[in-house]
């Protein structure tokens, strides 16, 4: 994970939840929406209202990776930065192109739901396999 990167993108997400906390209009949050600007290489955050939180600017040759994204805000999820009265559940953090078409759910937070990923799934699928050719045999 590149350590730049990953400094900037959690202080930009700070930031971001410090500007919603600062807006007069702010009630509740139930998602961020995080774009990625190729020609400025800037990160922009968007509250569920399409309100501009943050724009920063992403160290000068380093693209914008995904995973150290999804590192970071993990990392947040696990300090609680994101349990706030404000903050609703379920609450996801996207990435988005610039029509604000989701491209990739990166963090997502309920304390009622279980989140199955590709990973999580696979697994089940195979044991789900093997029960039924143990109970067909």
């Amino acid at each position: 994970m590149n350590k730049l990167l990953a400094s900037v993108l959690e202080i930009a997400i700070r930031e971001s939840l410090t500007n919603y906390e600062s807006k007069e209009e702010s009630n509740s949050l139930g998602d961020l929406y995080l774009y990625h600007d190729n020609e400025d290489n800037s990160l922009v955050i968007y509250d569920d209202t399409d309100f501009v939180l943050n724009k920063v600017e992403l160290p000068e040759d380093q693209p914008l990776l995904v995973h150290t994204l999804r590192q970071v805000l993990q990392q947040q999820g696990k300090e609680q930065l994101f349990e706030r009265d404000y903050v609703i559940k379920p609450f996801t953090v996207s990435l988005v192109d610039k029509d604000f078409v989701v491209l990739e759910e990166l963090f997502f937070l309920d304390n009622d739901t279980i989140q199955i990923t590709d990973t999580i799934w696979t697994t089940i699928e195979k044991d789900l396999d093997n029960f039924l050719d143990d109970l067909l045999q």
